[in-house]
């Protein structure tokens, strides 16, 4: 059964004049800040989603209808009114790469930005920043598959989606083997390649990243300020590490509130104090 559209940000419907299909960690959230400076208005980038979670049971959705290499894969692939509904207001996204070909059909009008990666320095980042800090270890697995979805979050489960379906894998391990990267990065460059037209798609070097090439593109006056660099690897490492050490106290005090109301209160409360130092 589809699971019911949560938009990511109330307002009016606008066009998706810029589709950014960048490889995670090839500077998206560098381009967000750099499309927001050109004057396109609510830039979609999913860091907007890490201290909201309700706004990831959206996104989770949208994974689940829209990549077809998910074992919770739907079927029900968004239209664009689906896609209207979900990113409402935004008039340029990044960040938004497992979902390229159902959003490359839904805005066939959208100018394409594909920014590229050296693939060894880019496996090395994917893998440090993002892979191992989401699933790495026992407490990763714990909140993933357990303490998260008792309180009803998905967070987890939503990233590990992402990371599937950008390399096509149905199995999480799977993102992991140097041969399947390979192959995820080739056939999603090339996939881009197939489905843009070369008058509406710009390709660019995350090392030669700047104003003139992306403004020349969009028809855009060069801004009077430096163009932005960021660089969110650590944010992304302790946000999981945070979320994971937060699901813990979380999921045992869902776990213990019954014995909490038979008259171990005390007890727990000692215990989530301890928790949260």
């Amino acid at each position: 059964m589809a699971k019911a559209i949560i938009p990511f940000a109330e307002g009016p419907k606008r066009p998706k004049q810029v589709i950014s299909l960048g490889l995670y960690r090839t500077g998206s959230q560098s381009l967000k800040e750099a499309l927001t400076i050109l004057g396109y208005r609510d830039v979609f980038h999913s860091s907007a989603l890490v201290d909201n979670f309700d706004k990831w049971n959206g996104m989770d959705a949208a994974a689940d209808a829209n990549i077809a290499c998910l074992p919770s894969y739907t079927g029900n692939s968004y239209t664009r009114e689906d896609w209207d509904a979900y990113l409402g207001p935004c008039e340029a996204l990044t960040d938004v790469t497992p979902f390229a070909e159902s959003l490359l059909n839904a805005y066939p009008e959208a100018r394409v930005i594909l920014v590229k990666r050296d693939f060894d320095s880019w496996v090395q980042s994917f893998l440090r920043t993002l892979v191992s800090p989401s699933s790495d270890g026992v407490l990763a697995w714990l909140s993933g598959n357990v303490f998260e979805p008792l309180v009803g979050l998905h967070l987890s489960q939503t990233v590990w989606k992402m990371y599937m379906g950008l390399l096509g894998v149905c199995d999480l391990g799977k993102t992991r083997d140097h041969n399947i990267l390979r192959a995820g990065y080739d056939r999603h460059h090339a996939n881009v390649r197939r489905l843009v037209p070369t008058d509406r798609l710009l390709e660019l070097d995350l090392a030669n990243l700047g104003w003139e090439p992306l403004c020349d593109f969009l028809g855009k006056d060069v801004p009077n300020v430096p163009f932005p660099r960021l660089n969110e690897s650590r944010v992304f490492r302790n946000k999981f590490q945070e979320l994971h050490q937060n699901m813990l106290v979380a999921g045992m005090l869902k776990i213990l509130t019954p014995l909490a109301a038979a008259g171990g209160i005390g007890v727990l409360g000692i215990w989530a104090a301890k928790m949260r130092k």
